[in-house]
């Protein structure tokens, strides 16, 4: 059983969450995965890199969540 407190079970139920979010929004990032970094037992997801297109198709999906 998977301990609760472990950084990497907190991680991935947002990771799925964020990537689940992302795929209704048509967004893809294809580096999007939990940073294996065990620094401080570190919470961190990996957004990675995009291209031009990518990026603004998430610039326009956030400003349409914040009603701009």
């Amino acid at each position: 059983m998977a301990d609760a407190n472990h950084p990497q079970a907190q991680v991935e139920p947002v990771l799925r969450r964020l990537r689940h979010a992302l795929d209704r929004a048509g967004v893809v990032l294809p580096s999007l995965d939990a940073d294996p970094s065990p620094v401080l037992n570190s919470r961190l997801i990996e957004l990675g890199r995009v291209n031009v297109a990518t990026a603004d198709r998430l610039a326009e999906v956030i400003e349409r969540g914040v009603g701009q």
